[in-house]
């Protein structure tokens, strides 16, 4: 019988192992740039990895710099983001963001949490997402995707990413807070940890997994 301890420390290592071998590539993920970083996790909000990818590289060829993002027209960067939806309140938010970044912090990118969420449409989350991969600080992430994976490998349920709890848990389960971790948990439920037909049978979890192992 394992003890909470080791069940939570065997899940982190079959994540991140899993991972290795199995997990998606974006180029947000190979760079620790923080504007790359802060840029890919604000228009990831609300959307997939996939439909990011479409428009990433042409979009941070042409916005480089926060200072060419705030100088832009946000009809034109409206136009960069059309197939992500929400382009009008995407574009608004990352123009004002650049612009904020380029007067307040001399275009650099702050590694304070809190300078971070006062940014326009950069809540704990993205904040927390910059400060893990780009700063590399310890700190814990919650999203949908990881409530999703904690209430079925643990059984644990929480009202939303806003909850607390939910960040607690993450707190004393992310360990280490690797990026690999977070990363693997997010292409599990994309792959195989899914809503509606989960497919245990190849998940590397399936014997540890609270939700595999009730049927």
């Amino acid at each position: 019988m394992r003890t909470p301890g080791q069940r939570e420390s065997l899940v982190r290592t079959k994540v991140i192992k899993w991972y290795a071998t199995h997990g998606r590539s974006f180029p947000w993920r190979t760079t620790k740039d923080p504007y790359t970083i802060l840029i890919a996790e604000m228009l990831l909000r609300r959307t997939t990895a996939i439909a990011v990818l479409r428009v990433f590289n042409d979009f941070m060829a042409r916005f480089e710099t926060p200072e060419r993002l705030a100088k832009a027209r946000e009809s034109d960067i409206t136009r960069a983001l059309t197939s992500l939806g929400l382009q009008s309140v995407r574009a608004k938010q990352l123009r004002k963001t650049a612009a904020i970044i380029v007067k307040e912090y001399h275009g650099k990118i702050p590694a304070s949490h809190d300078a971070l969420k006062s940014l326009p449409g950069v809540g704990s989350y993205i904040a927390s997402a910059v400060m893990n991969f780009a700063y590399g600080y310890a700190v814990p992430l919650v999203d949908g995707n990881v409530i999703h994976f904690i209430s079925r490998v643990f059984g644990v349920y929480f009202s939303g990413p806003s909850d607390e709890r939910a960040w607690d848990f993450m707190t004393k389960f992310g360990a280490s807070h690797k990026a690999e971790l977070y990363w693997g948990i997010i292409d599990l439920v994309a792959t195989l940890c899914l809503k509606r037909y989960p497919r245990c049978p190849y998940c590397p979890l399936s014997e540890v997994c609270d939700w595999s192992m009730k049927d």
